[in-house]
């Protein structure tokens, strides 16, 4: 019996010794100093992306090593985050087992864009390294933080969700995706006459967009899309159900819903008063969308004691030869035009607006004859 206390003792014993030395272990793990920083790049280095070279090195960093109190495998983590935020929801971006790691354009330029950098403005990013050993127990060491300065190209994918959409109703099974080029966001839609929402990332109901986002914002919005006046002051579409080519143009600060698929049924605006000057290159012309049945409507700039000419048809290219009208052709065709508007007199009596430079609706019905810009 004594035999059995005995050796009872003497194993409670080792396993206090076995305690204590496993925690001695993790502690012996611990970072031995304070030396673990970010030598290149230096903290506001600017770095413009470029859309022609996505694959080519955007930026290396470089770092001291981490030093622990025994020699171990260390892997670094590059992490970026958004500026100002130390580092609250921080995101990996690549690991290595050097102390060296290199990030290509289309990467920097994908995780800018995502942490808010608008696109071809130079904005901030905050960068540290996380060094990490895999033994259980063993805390991370992190480096001192730097900040970039970045211009990146091109915008993210946006979406759009609400009984008005018809497929997508008010949940993420199936959004409304509005496909980005150049900061313009377009999508093919079914609307029916209720409300929706836009958001900037998917399945994150806090990233949402109201109709009074874009109104605080100056954004002028197609006649067709309104306040709904619902609580959340969502969007609501008052015009007739079906398909509409939807578009944020966050350039221009334009919101557009023109009907059908395609084009065919729109007229257009050329000339020095719009955009895009007397030219039909690429899409300098202006579109003037039809959103109900006889009226055609576009949020656009038009500037002062400018001309322009409205177009008919447009066939992909230089389509002056297409059907087109004059300021005295809608006039003897009995339309009352805004006093914005006169006879340019310049030899093809075109339109010349004469109002103060600014972005309102320009509105053609030819239902009720009016030619208005408001």
């Amino acid at each position: 019996m004594k035999n059995i206390f005995k050796y009872l003792s003497l194993s409670i014993i080792a396993l206090i010794l076995n305690s204590c030395e496993d925690e001695n272990n993790f502690k012996i793990l611990e970072p031995e100093d304070a030396s673990f920083e970010i030598v290149t790049p230096s903290t506001g280095t600017s770095i413009i992306l470029s859309e022609a070279t996505p694959n080519n090195p955007a930026v290396t960093f470089t770092w001291e090593p981490a030093i622990y109190t025994v020699p171990t495998a260390v892997t670094y983590t590059v992490q970026f985050a958004k500026n100002g935020t130390n580092f609250a929801a921080p995101v990996d971006i690549t690991t290595s087992p050097t102390t060296n790691a290199t990030v290509n354009v289309a990467e920097l330029n994908l995780n800018s864009l995502l942490l808010g950098v608008a696109p071809f403005t130079e904005g901030t990013i905050d960068v540290r390294i996380k060094a990490t050993v895999g033994t259980t127990g063993a805390e991370p060491q992190y480096s001192n933080s730097i900040t970039l300065s970045v211009t990146p190209f091109g915008c993210l994918n946006q979406y759009a969700v609400g009984a008005g959409l018809v497929g997508a109703g008010w949940n993420w099974n199936s959004p409304v995706v509005l496909f980005c080029n150049d900061n313009v966001l377009t999508s093919t839609v079914d609307f029916a006459n209720d409300s929706f929402r836009f958001f900037t990332t998917e399945g994150d109901w806090g990233s949402g967009r109201n109709y009074p986002y874009y109104t605080g914002a100056g954004y002028v919005i197609n006649s067709t899309l309104v306040n709904a006046n619902d609580g959340d002051s969502n969007f609501r579409f008052t015009g007739t159900p079906g398909t509409h080519r939807l578009k944020i143009d966050e350039n221009n600060k334009t919101i557009t819903a023109f009907q059908g698929s395609n084009t065919n049924s729109s007229y257009w605006l050329v000339g020095a008063a719009t955009p895009g000057g007397w030219s039909w290159a690429g899409d300098n012309e202006t579109e003037l969308g039809k959103i109900d049945t006889g009226i055609y409507e576009v949020p656009v700039e038009l500037k002062n004691n400018e001309a322009f000419r409205v177009w008919f048809a447009n066939d992909g290219g230089d389509s002056w030869g297409s059907p087109n009208r004059n300021f005295p052709g809608y006039i003897a065709d009995g339309y009352t035009i805004s006093a914005d508007f006169v006879n340019a007199n310049d030899g093809d009596s075109n339109f010349r607006y004469v109002g103060t430079t600014a972005t309102k609706r320009f509105k053609i019905d030819t239902v009720n004859k009016t030619i208005t810009f408001n």
